[in-house]
């Protein structure tokens, strides 16, 4: 397959560097000093286990660069999403009439955000289990730990099935299909909404969150105001999912920190819009106290077009 990389930062960056490994064809969308820097210097992956360099990447600034060699047979969709609807628009060179694309956004809106700018090209929904940011250019640091896609079966889509086989070939990257994203979404979303909530309030990897009482409840909180929404707006989730969550979220390494807490200390824009911001509107909008969510929505909001604590 053909696979071009929409946004090349911690996540893009891992999918798409394991997948040349394993003999795809893959291209990468990046910018400034983290595009130079695969331009000159190829992609390193820094992981404590499965490290990896790749001397020489195809990297552009922009799809019209990338379309020279033809129409992508699936794009890897994995900018923030702020920036999403620019990015959207800018893959038409390489949209062809077999393309899909695959969303590999946070939050639960993200399927529909792109579908908004693409036209006809099939959209299929996923979320990913990793921790992987951008240490400098041209290196992405990973503590180890899951590195799970799962994404939309889409009926048997021979593209994404053909997805599937290629990380089923790649080191340290696994997907597996789901004839149920939304649910698939609705789960991540409570579990990254209430992880990237504690991590950027606090300060503090999930190991010391999860060290202390106060802060341990504060994180179990998070997660069952998430699921209370998700109950209301008529996504059912299994019972047990709140212990669920937090045992895996024991089982991360702990240093592990959201990628959000990484921007909210590096100065970036954050996506708090679409993760306790949403669980905020949803709350308020379907009559659920959302109290912990709501703090953390209030809390962070002057930071979440950038910018650093005094």
């Amino acid at each position: 397959m053909r696979i071009v990389i929409m946004g090349s930062g911690g996540v893009g960056a891992y999918v798409g560097a394991r997948l040349q490994a394993a003999g795809e064809d893959v291209a990468f969308i990046a910018r400034s000093a983290h595009l130079q820097a695969l331009q000159t210097e190829g992609l390193r992956l820094e992981h404590p286990q499965h490290p990896l360099h790749l001397p020489q990447v195809q990297v552009s600034a922009d799809a019209a660069a990338l379309a020279r060699s033809g129409p992508a047979d699936l794009v890897v969709f994995a900018v923030k999403l702020g920036d999403t609807g620019a990015a959207a628009r800018a893959l038409g060179p390489v949209l062809g009439p077999q393309t899909r694309i695959l969303t590999l956004q946070n939050g639960i809106d993200s399927v529909e955000l792109i579908q908004a700018h693409v036209g006809t090209t099939a959209v299929r929904g996923g979320v990913i289990y990793v921790s992987a940011v951008i240490d400098r250019p041209g290196v992405i640091r990973s503590p180890g730990g899951l590195h799970v896609i799962v994404a939309d079966a889409a009926g048997g889509d021979p593209t994404m099935a053909a997805f599937f086989a290629a990380c089923g070939r790649a080191t340290a990257l696994q997907a597996k299909p789901t004839d149920d994203i939304r649910s698939v979404l609705w789960e991540k979303f409570i579990a990254l909404s209430s992880l990237s909530a504690t991590t950027s309030l606090l300060r503090a990897p999930m190991g010391a969150i999860l060290g202390h009482p106060e802060t341990r409840a504060l994180q179990r909180q998070l997660i069952e105001e998430a699921v209370a929404v998700a109950e209301a707006a008529g996504v059912t989730q299994r019972a047990g999912l709140v212990d669920e969550v937090m045992a895996k979220l024991a089982n991360m390494p702990a240093s592990f920190r959201s990628s959000m807490s990484e921007d909210l200390a590096r100065g970036k824009p954050l996506e708090l819009q679409w993760l306790s911001g949403r669980v905020h509107a949803l709350g308020q909008q379907l009559g659920v106290p959302t109290p912990a969510h709501s703090t953390a929505w209030r809390a962070l909001v002057l930071y979440a077009d950038g910018g650093t604590a005094f």
